[in-house]
């Protein structure tokens, strides 16, 4: 896996015919709970260790199942909101 994964490529991977481009995406995912915040890191270990659903891209159920992976990446990689910072004047006015 020498590309930075993404949540295309997550998904892309995830929808692949191949079984070890799903096994590479689900541990890519994985690598996600060293950073993850606890609430978050708990859902997806549990999530993770379920393991991939038999393969059948048509099944709704296995879609829903990619879906939530994407998800879960997505929720990890959200731009972080950083605390605005007020003028001196701004903060004397309150």
């Amino acid at each position: 896996m020498g590309q930075k994964t993404t949540a295309q490529t997550l998904r892309a991977q995830l929808m692949a015919p191949e079984p070890i481009q799903r096994v590479h995406a689900l541990h890519a995912l994985e690598l996600e709970l060293v950073e993850a915040p606890h609430a978050v890191a708990e859902e997806l270990e549990a999530f993770a260790a379920r393991g991939i659903p038999y393969y059948a891209p048509e099944e709704p159920a296995y879609r829903e199942w990619v879906g939530k992976a994407v998800s879960y990446w997505e929720q990890l990689h959200a731009p972080k909101s950083v605390p605005r910072m007020t003028s001196v004047r701004a903060r004397r006015a309150a």
